[in-house]
């Protein structure tokens, strides 16, 4: 009797249902579902039972529940999830014990997950996100939009669009924020869009409208303050794993699904972008496509689409394989006895091809280092393109096209995924989920597996076929669009060196859903099909 959890448990967030990227979890957004492949790798085991006992941290509150499973094949890994809630969570990193009940005895298994913490300054309108061995900080000066906002509410104050009717020099005053809002008297004001992870997300609304003023970082600043301040060459990384730039990836990831729900949800006013925009090629127009859609379920796949694209863009350009913090600590040794007190880094963000989610698209950046000591500051700077690496080569999708509710027919959903090499990918090598969009504004989601348990309608375990099924009602009439999203899993091992691990990253989306351009028009949304769900 021998059971893993061979990656480690990983975050998804409420409003997409997406993993965060790197799995890590964020106090900001309270409640997340904690994710875990547990996998036998002994004999097959009969009527198991799964659950988390505690985590270190008090403040992490587990929703509790008991999963069984009937028949643990050996060698097959089994996806469980548990709701907690995160808000009271101190940003660090945790332990997590699961236990496993088999009939011969239990089996307890402890693991790590990475809490990090948001924070926003009203000051500057800066944004942070807080571990133990430091903050990173964000200031925003530019960001991507959409040359044409067809889709924004329209304020009685404002009927021809979303445009901030304020001065150029008013937005480039309001320098690091994200948003801003106009009230009924058309003052603007920083916005702490990061409350409206909690108080705007109130549960699925079939008539939530996706509108988003930014899609991509642009201009940035970013600061690094370790704690504490450290006398060596190199500081610690977070969670002494991943890149400060994984944190980054967060902030955007975050910050954008934010401003979707404030333009969904703002209530009096306006919320718009600040600053300007940068369009591809590093031009200074506002030629971003712009993500149309229909609302409801497909507004919150567009959401977490373009977040997504919004955080695999940021990890290209600062490069997956190391972090631009390390390369410019690489080129500014200190002196003798000198102590680092801050790491900061201007970095500009150069949109030369297409993002494409999944693909191995290119990504341009200038920026520039700079070492602050408590002796004196050293600078190094570069520009450089990087390139996508989270990429499949393929993947294939089988689902039925017509589903006929009174023959008590069931949506069985199979596909398959190749990765750069064209191998097939399996088991616990990724997350995938199916997400379903109804007629009337409907949201749903169901976890494809690759774990042969007839529940989920899968008819072998590893065969590199994830496979989910849903039961439609006489309520659901009508044609359905739904979309296949896999995301890459962090595996990076125990073992490993934290230089090592950082350059393994996870929750990057792998398929082909979203293209972002740089020509203006729309970035279209491409489902994976169709079902016309047929009742009485």
């Amino acid at each position: 009797m021998s059971f893993t959890i061979p990656n480690r448990p990983f975050a998804t967030e409420p409003f997409t249902g997406l993993m965060l990227p790197d799995g890590i979890f964020e106090a900001s957004i309270g409640k997340q579902t904690i994710n875990a492949h547990i996998k036998n790798t002994g004999a097959a085991v009969s009527n198991i039972q799964v659950y988390v006992e505690s985590i270190s941290d008090p403040g992490i509150i587990v929703s509790p529940a008991t999963i069984p499973i009937a028949n643990a094949e050996g060698g097959v890994s089994y996806l469980f999830n548990w709701e907690a809630d995160f808000s009271a969570a101190a940003p660090g990193k945790h332990l997590i014990s699961f236990i496993i009940e088999t009939p011969s005895g239990d089996v307890r298994i402890i693991k790590k997950i990475f809490v990090t913490k948001l924070g926003y300054n009203p000051g500057d309108g800066s944004f942070s996100a807080i571990t133990p061995e430091g903050i990173i900080s964000l200031e925003i000066n530019k960001v991507v939009r959409p040359k044409d906002k067809k889709c924004c509410r329209r304020p009685k104050h404002d009927p021809c669009g979303c445009r901030p009717q304020v001065k150029n020099k008013e937005l480039n005053s309001l320098k690091g924020t994200l948003l801003q809002h106009r009230d009924k008297n058309s003052r603007v004001k920083n916005v702490n869009v990061l409350e409206y992870l909690i108080k705007g997300f109130q549960g699925h609304d079939p008539n939530f409208e996706f509108c988003l003023p930014g899609y991509l970082l642009k201009d940035i600043k970013v600061t690094v303050t370790p704690t504490p301040p450290y006398s060596d060459q190199y500081g610690d990384l977070p969670f002494q794993d991943p890149w400060w730039k994984i944190l980054l990836c967060i902030l955007a990831v975050l910050l954008l699904i934010a401003a979707a729900i404030a333009e969904a949800v703002g209530g009096d006013g306006e919320v718009t972008v600040s600053g300007g925009s940068g369009g591809g090629g590093g031009s200074d127009e506002e030629d971003c496509c712009g993500v149309e859609a229909s609302g409801g379920g497909s507004s919150y796949v567009a959401a977490g689409l373009v977040a997504a694209a919004a955080a695999v863009a940021t990890a290209a350009g600062a490069s997956d394989i190391r972090d631009p913090f390390r390369k410019g600590a690489d080129n500014t040794p200190p002196g003798p006895g000198e102590i680092t007190l801050k790491e900061e880094l201007n970095f500009i963000y150069k949109y030369i091809e297409p993002i494409e989610l999944g693909k191995p698209f290119k990504v341009g950046a200038e920026w520039k280092y700079t070492r602050h000591t408590n002796v004196t500051t050293y600078t190094y700077n570069t520009s450089e393109v990087n390139e996508n690496i989270h990429t499949i080569s393929k993947y294939e999708i089988k689902a039925p096209d017509i589903l006929k509710v009174y023959k008590r027919e069931e949506f069985i959903i199979e596909a398959m995924f190749y990765d750069q090499n064209n191998k097939l990918l399996k088991g616990d090598q990724l997350f995938v989920q199916c997400f379903l969009i109804g007629p009337n504004g409907q949201f749903d989601k169901i976890i494809l597996q690759d774990n042969g348990v007839a529940f989920n309608a899968d008819k072998k375990a590893n065969d590199g076929i994830y496979t989910g099924r849903r039961f439609f009602s006489t309520n659901d009439k009508g044609i359905w669009t739904y979309f296949v999203i896999a995301q890459d899993i962090n595996h990076a091992t125990p073992d490993m060196k934290p230089e090592e691990a950082a350059q393994i990253i996870g929750g990057m989306v792998l398929t082909h859903q979203l293209i972002i351009t740089f020509n203006g028009g729309t970035c279209d949304l491409i489902p994976d099909g169709h079902v016309n769900v047929i009742t009485p």
